[in-house]
């Protein structure tokens, strides 16, 4: 459990102290995880545009090297670690009320941090959000997890259906005319 605090509150931290140099950049922070704990440690930052517009390469690094003289002046981080800054992506992190209320009706993966019903990974869709507490679909049956027993969730990505191509706009081939 003592471990499970730590990276709380680092990733915690980490938002309090990045979030007015990100919005300076010109982005949104939507969260901060602290990962890899017995391994080489990583504290991800995933920025967004505030017109949902998407996040290239070249945005991540620019933010990147904004935020990196705050870390190291802050400096509340007790061990060496990778800084990973990058969008949310397809399988979009959630952590916070707000961020579940923004994807019901789509399909979530949540690992909890202690059994909740006799399990800790559920795999369904988002019914809804009342407070601090997560409405899942879990094959049929209503399951509800208190968000702040989650230890980790992101949106599972559904490909394109079978049949349906890849892309916006399905084309035609045109005939050639002789």
């Amino acid at each position: 459990m003592q471990e499970r605090f730590a990276a709380s509150d680092i990733a915690e931290r980490a938002e309090q102290a990045l979030s007015a140099t990100i919005s300076d950049s010109g982005f949104d922070l939507l969260l901060c995880a602290w990962t890899g704990t017995s391994g080489r440690p990583a504290l991800q930052v995933y920025i967004e545009r505030p017109n949902g517009d998407s996040v290239g390469i070249n945005d991540c690094v620019a933010v990147h090297h904004a935020i990196t003289d705050v870390l190291d002046v802050e400096d509340f981080i007790p061990v060496g670690y990778d800084l990973e800054v990058s969008s949310p992506g397809l399988e979009r992190p959630l952590k916070r009320p707000e961020h579940f209320e923004l994807q019901v009706d789509k399909e979530v993966r949540v690992r909890t941090w202690e059994p909740i019903d006799g399990r800790r990974n559920w795999k369904g869709r988002i019914l809804s959000v009342d407070g601090e507490i997560l409405a899942v679909e879990v094959d049929g049956q209503e399951y509800r997890i208190p968000i702040p027993a989650v230890e980790r969730a992101s949106l599972v990505y559904q490909g394109p259906t079978k049949g349906q191509k890849k892309g916006a706009n399905s084309r035609t081939k045109r005939s050639k005319r002789s």
